[in-house]
């Protein structure tokens, strides 16, 4: 578990979630959305990997933005933050948690609705794309491609991955988290790993970085329960 450090900021509150290496995420009720992610590079260097505004991370239920406008119930949990909200009928929770081995895991679960996804915008320059399944390679990323994720993603699973822990494993492989795509930042010298349960990930490059989006959750009777990790590494 992550050490939580809670902070009003107007009418929301945020949490910072840090890991023992020093790496930050922070998340706000507000949208239950993500506002910071904070990484140390090889060099001790603090880089922040979001765009730094409201757009940086947000959560869409139904593809609308009504979600987004209102405070979500928080919780802190032994994973990190859990949000849960309820609107015209319609209920979602986001958890969010950060990894010792800098692994960002955002899950989803929504009841009545069609599909829920997130949105990242990265502020990482000159970002290289690599998507992991069969028949798609992304190069200098200039327009938006959307390619469905067939692949279940093979990690092998090591203590602090997705929160595994040998005396009581999760096999998130087996759930259908996928290797997504692969992305490399020449400016920053970092690799970032998208992994998800969704089958659609779409890239799109903005002013100096790209957006992630991922969607297409497959709902049973109304009901969601989906994930999206992103791993983040420095290039050796």
């Amino acid at each position: 578990m992550p050490s939580i450090k809670k902070e009003i900021s107007g009418k929301a509150t945020v949490w910072t979630m840090r890991n023992t290496k020093g790496n930050e995420l922070k998340v706000t009720d507000l949208g239950a959305r993500v506002i910071s992610m904070r990484f140390r590079d090889k060099n001790f260097t603090n880089q922040f990997l979001l765009k730094n505004d409201e757009s940086a991370g947000k959560v869409f239920v139904d593809g609308g933005e009504d979600f987004s406008k209102i405070i979500w119930q928080a919780e802190e949990t032994l994973e990190g933050m859990k949000f849960s909200a309820e609107l015209d009928g319609k209920s979602a929770t986001v958890t969010y948690s950060i990894s010792n081995d800098n692994e960002i895991s955002i899950k989803y679960e929504a009841d009545g609705v069609e599909d829920i996804s997130t949105e990242m915008v990265f502020a990482m320059p000159d970002a290289d794309f690599r998507a992991c399944q069969k028949g798609a390679a992304w190069e200098k990323i200039s327009e938006e491609k959307i390619y469905p994720v067939t692949e279940k993603a093979e990690v092998e699973m090591e203590l602090g991955m997705f929160g595994y822990d040998p005396g009581c494993p999760i096999d998130y492989l087996d759930a259908g988290l996928k290797n997504a795509a692969n992305i490399f930042s020449e400016a920053l010298q970092i690799d970032l790993i998208v992994y998800a349960t969704q089958n659609k990930i779409q890239a799109q490059a903005v002013d100096g970085g790209f957006a992630i989006k991922t969607s297409g959750s497959d709902a049973a009777d109304g009901k969601i329960k989906s994930q999206t990790v992103y791993m983040i590494k420095n290039r050796k």
